[in-house]
């Protein structure tokens, strides 16, 4: 009988795919969008533009387009893509019911309207969904945050 030896410094694959979890696709897909682009601001660090805003709207585009499937992450897209063109405007076409302006009221239902109002204001795009798509698209949106927070933490440990 013939053994086979294995050399030591060959690594081993497996045959079956690795899975990832959601959280690990969105943090990889983050950073493969956010560490090129602070490379190119890196490099062009000696450039006037250069400043919080540029470095700001890096982040938020690596977001943007690291969450492709959210609704959010649509509306944050054009957003920062019309944030170029400050004369463009983002178009409302959506058939979701909104939440109807109310005079402030003291009742609970008044209080309940007015923290989902201020919700879909905090939500990129959540003015043109319903309460069902926004309370949805909200805790994906915290999730992404989240997960931003950590990839951006480790980023500044990993350079300092």
């Amino acid at each position: 009988m013939e053994r086979q030896t294995i050399n030591k410094n060959k690594r081993v694959f497996s045959a079956e795919p690795t899975k990832l979890s959601p959280s690990e696709v969105f943090t990889r897909k983050y950073t493969s969008h956010l560490v090129p682009a602070l490379k190119k601001l890196n490099m062009d660090k000696n450039s006037p533009q250069i400043n919080q805003l540029t470095v700001k709207h890096e982040v938020d585009m690596a977001l943007a387009l690291s969450a492709q499937e959210f609704a959010w992450s649509r509306f944050l897209l054009e957003k920062l893509s019309s944030s170029n063109n400050p004369t463009t405007t983002i178009s409302s076409s959506s058939n979701g019911t909104r939440i109807p302006e109310r005079s402030c009221k003291e009742d609970e239902d008044g209080e309940i309207e007015e923290k989902l109002r201020e919700l879909q204001k905090l939500l990129p795009g959540g003015e043109e969904m319903n309460v069902e798509e926004m309370l949805i698209e909200i805790g994906n949106y915290i999730k992404c945050l989240e997960l931003q927070t950590s990839a951006l933490k480790s980023i500044v440990q990993d350079t300092t």
